[in-house]
C-alpha cells in the first residue's frame, strides 16, 4: 500500500511539474510581465516581458529573495499579507508607469507563493476605478531606502545599489572597520569617500593607499614611514600613511593584492593601534578608522593561504557589496545623463543625449569594466560626436554588433527556427547565421570581423566554409 501511495505521489509531482512547464511556455509568449515567487520569497520565474520592462536578466534574479531585488511593493505586500494587491509603479525603463496585480498562490489551502502581472496598459474594466489604484514603491519602509546627502550624490535608482548605500551609510556612524567589495570600476572608492564624509572624522585626513600599485619592497615604508638611514636611499626620515591619517580615515584599496608578509603587520595595527617606522625603535600610537576595498574573492584567497584568515575577519566587520553595472542596469540611462552633463561642463561640448538605439545597445552590453568603462566611453563619444545626439553608428562595434545581432532580421533568422521539433541548433549553425548577419550588415570581411571581435581572415575562411560567399 505504501508503495502504491509513493508511486501516486511521484506521478502527481511529475504531473504538476509538467503543468508548471506548460504555464512557463505560455507566460514566455505573453506581452505582460510575469514574476513568480515560492513560499520562501525566492523568485522562481520571470518571463521575457518582465526582463524587458525592468531591464533585468532572469539569471540575475531567479533564486534571490524578493525583499532584496524587487523594486515594487505589490509583490511584497501580496506575499506578506497573503492577499491580492493592485497598484501602479512610477518607475520603469520603457515607460513612466506600470500597472501591477499581485496575488498569493494557494494549493489545497497551503500557501505556495505569489505571482505578479505587470502591464503598461490599464485594462478597460479598470478605467472607471483608476482612483482606487494605489501608487506603490514610493513611500514605505521596504522600497524607500533613505540615505544622507553624501550618499544621495551617487546616481542610482537600483534597489541593489540603494541597499548597499544604506549599509554603508549606517557604517559611517560607527568606528567599525568596513570592507567594500565589488568588481573593478563599480565605485568602491566613491562609497569609501561617502562613508568618510558622513562620519565624525570628516574634518580629519582621508588617506588612500592602493595596495596593488606599490611595489612590495616599498609598501612597508609607504605605510609605516622610515627613519633616516633605515636603508639605502633613506637620506631623511619619512612619515608614513598611518601617521598622515592619524585622527582620520585610512582607505586600503585593493587589500586583496597586499603581500602576505605585510598582512601580519597591518593586523597588528588593527589590533594594537600602534607600529614602528622602518629602522626605528619608537612605538607610535595611531588613531585611525580603517576602510578597505577589494575586487578579489578573499574567502578563496584564505583557502589558498594567500590571505591571512585573522586579517580577513578583522577587516570584514561590516561588509558592503557594490553591485556590478550588470546588476543595476536600470541605472544606465541616468548615469549617461549624469556623465553628459559632467563631461560637457569639462570639455565645452554640447551633446544633449543618446539615441534610443544606443540606449538599447547599452542595456544589452555586459559592461565588464562597469561604471568606469561607461564613463570613459561616454567621454570619448561626447568629444567625438558629430551631432548633439549620440547615434548607434558612433559607438564601438563590440557594443553595436550585439544590438544588431539581437535586433537585425530576428523574426526571419534561422537561429530561432533551426532544428526540428524545437531542439537547439548546433554551434556551427549558430556560427553560420551570426557570420551571415554580420556580413549582410557590414558588407565586408574586415568590418564584420571587427564587429564580431575576430580577424577578417577568420571571417573569410568561415564564410567560405559555410558557402556564404563563393
Amino acid at each position: 500500500m505504501a508503495k502504491v501511495t509513493s508511486i501516486h505521489k511521484k506521478k502527481k509531482a511529475e504531473s504538476i511539474e509538467a503543468i508548471n512547464g506548460d504555464f512557463n511556455c505560455v507566460f514566455d509568449c505573453i506581452d505582460e510581465g510575469v514574476v513568480i515567487v515560492n513560499n520562501e520569497g525566492e523568485i522562481v520565474y520571470a518571463n521575457p516581458a518582465y526582463e524587458g520592462m525592468f531591464r533585468v536578466s532572469r539569471t540575475t534574479i531567479i533564486g534571490k529573495n524578493i525583499f532584496c531585488v524587487l523594486n515594487d511593493d505589490a509583490m511584497i505586500k501580496a506575499f506578506k499579507q497573503k492577499k491580492k494587491i493592485k497598484g501602479k509603479l512610477n518607475y520603469c525603463i520603457n515607460t513612466n508607469q506600470i500597472y501591477v496585480s499581485a496575488s498569493p498562490i494557494y494549493e489545497e489551502n497551503h500557501f505556495k507563493g505569489a505571482i505578479g502581472i505587470y502591464t503598461d496598459k490599464l485594462p478597460n474594466n479598470e478605467q472607471n476605478h483608476l482612483s482606487k489604484i494605489v501608487p506603490l514603491n514610493q513611500s514605505n519602509e521596504i522600497s524607500e531606502i533613505k540615505v544622507n546627502n553624501y550618499f544621495q550624490k551617487i546616481v542610482t535608482n537600483s534597489r541593489n545599489m540603494k541597499e548597499a548605500l544604506f549599509v554603508a551609510e549606517r557604517a559611517s556612524k560607527v568606528p567599525s572597520t568596513v570592507l567594500i567589495r565589488g568588481e573593478s570600476g563599480t565605485g568602491k572608492e566613491l562609497v569609501a569617500k561617502a562613508i568618510y564624509y558622513s562620519s565624525n572624522r570628516k574634518n580629519k585626513p582621508f588617506i588612500r593607499v592602493n595596495c596593488g600599485a606599490i611595489p612590495s619592497a616599498l609598501l612597508e615604508s609607504e605605510l609605516f614611514g622610515h627613519e633616516q638611514g633605515a636603508f639605502t636611499g633613506a637620506i631623511k626620515k619619512k612619515i608614513g600613511k598611518f601617521e598622515e591619517a592619524n585622527g582620520g580615515t585610512l582607505f586600503l584599496d585593493e587589500i586583496g593584492d597586499m603581500p602576505i608578509d605585510m598582512q601580519v603587520k597591518i593586523l597588528r595595527v588593527l589590533q594594537e593601534k600602534e607600529f614602528e617606522r622602518v629602522g626605528g625603535n619608537e612605538t607610535i600610537k595611531c588613531d585611525v578608522r580603517f576602510l578597505a576595498a577589494t575586487h578579489r574573492n578573499l574567502e578563496e584567497l584564505v583557502k589558498k593561504e594567500e590571505f591571512r584568515e585573522d586579517l580577513y575577519y578583522r577587516l570584514n566587520v561590516i561588509s558592503v557589496h557594490i553591485p556590478s553595472l550588470r546588476e543595476r542596469i536600470e541605472d544606465i540611462n541616468d548615469l549617461c545623463i549624469y556623465f553628459i552633463d559632467k563631461i560637457n561642463a569639462k570639455t565645452g561640448c554640447g551633446v544633449k543625449g543618446i539615441s534610443k538605439e544606443v540606449e538599447e545597445a547599452f542595456y544589452q552590453y555586459n559592461w565588464p569594466g562597469n561604471v568606469r568603462e561607461l564613463e570613459n566611453l561616454m567621454e570619448s563619444l561626447i568629444v567625438l560626436a558629430e551631432g548633439d545626439i549620440i547615434q548607434l553608428s558612433e559607438i564601438p562595434h563590440y557594443i553595436s554588433n550585439i544590438y544588431h545581432i539581437n535586433n537585425y532580421g530576428i523574426k526571419d533568422s534561422p537561429l530561432i527556427n533551426t532544428g526540428k521539433k524545437g531542439e537547439l541548433p548546433t554551434l556551427e549553425e549558430y556560427e553560420k547565421e551570426i557570420i551571415k548577419l554580420a556580413l549582410d550588415k557590414y558588407g565586408s570581411f574586415n568590418a564584420a570581423g571587427k564587429a564580431l571581435g575576430v580577424t577578417h581572415r577568420t571571417i573569410a575562411l568561415k564564410a567560405r566554409k559555410y558557402n556564404i560567399v563563393d
